[in-house]
């Protein structure tokens, strides 16, 4: 297990604020990922939680156990208990975070979400919707390559194996959510990173093609990784923009 970018921990940060933002993060990886922007949050005085997804924090055998709707429970349940303690709730969510953050979107009279390096539509489809649904009972769980050697710095974060069983159920969780689209009229701001390895371009079309809120913010970057909310030459114009569209 990469411990240096793994973290078993959940947050909660200025419980008595009225303002209350939810933060997911991705597939495979744990709060670590959204640790600084729940800092950052925190430290303007939001009520900020960050906690991690069952299975996730834990092993990639437990991750393997799990289905997608225990996902969709547990952030349905965080997220209701927030509203009834808020006058107002965001999410936030990257990758896999995005994608539940517009289930909530879809489900919720948020006051806002926000998503980044959303995964919808899988860059290797193939081989995450076949091959991987036909092999995953078999092969369980997929090493990752020495992070030395790694060029994609999605690969450093999280567990040091792919859970490929989850894997499938993240495409399950997928096609929920795309069904769902149609009903989002939450006010939304799209993040992407053009260098992203993992969610490309596509993404953003399916999202903004698909939501019905009125006039979706788009912020492209340049020079951030897939786990954009964590350290990243792009990271302090996303935190701002990000807090712009929490005040405005």
């Amino acid at each position: 297990m990469n411990t240096r970018k793994f973290d078993q921990n959940n947050y909660e940060f200025n419980k008595k604020s009225p303002i209350g933002i939810y933060l997911i993060h991705g597939f495979s990886n744990t709060t670590y990922e959204v640790k600084q922007l729940a800092d950052f949050l925190a430290k303007n005085n939001y009520h900020v939680i960050a906690n991690n997804l069952p299975g996730h924090g834990t092993t990639v055998e437990e991750c393997n156990r799990l289905k997608h709707t225990d996902w969709i429970n547990a952030v349905t349940q965080d997220v209701a208990k927030l509203a009834s303690e808020s006058e107002k709730v965001y999410v936030i969510g990257c990758s896999m975070g995005g994608v539940l953050a517009l289930y909530l979107s879809s489900i919720f009279p948020l006051n806002g979400c926000i998503i980044g390096g959303t995964v919808l539509k899988f860059k290797n489809s193939f081989t995450v919707n076949y091959l991987n649904t036909i092999m995953c009972k078999i092969l369980k769980i997929s090493k990752k390559k020495d992070p030395s050697k790694n060029t994609l710095p999605a690969k450093l974060y999280g567990y040091s194996a792919y859970p490929l069983i989850a894997l499938n159920e993240f495409k399950k969780l997928n096609k929920i959510v795309r069904k769902r689209m149609s009903k989002i009229k939450t006010p939304t701001f799209i993040i992407h990173s053009n260098v992203d390895k993992l969610s490309t371009d596509e993404n953003i079309t399916i999202i903004q093609n698909s939501i019905k809120s009125e006039n979706p913010e788009l912020l492209r970057v340049e020079r951030a990784h897939h786990n954009l909310f964590d350290k990243n030459p792009d990271q302090e114009l996303i935190f701002a923009r990000i807090l712009k569209f929490i005040n405005q």
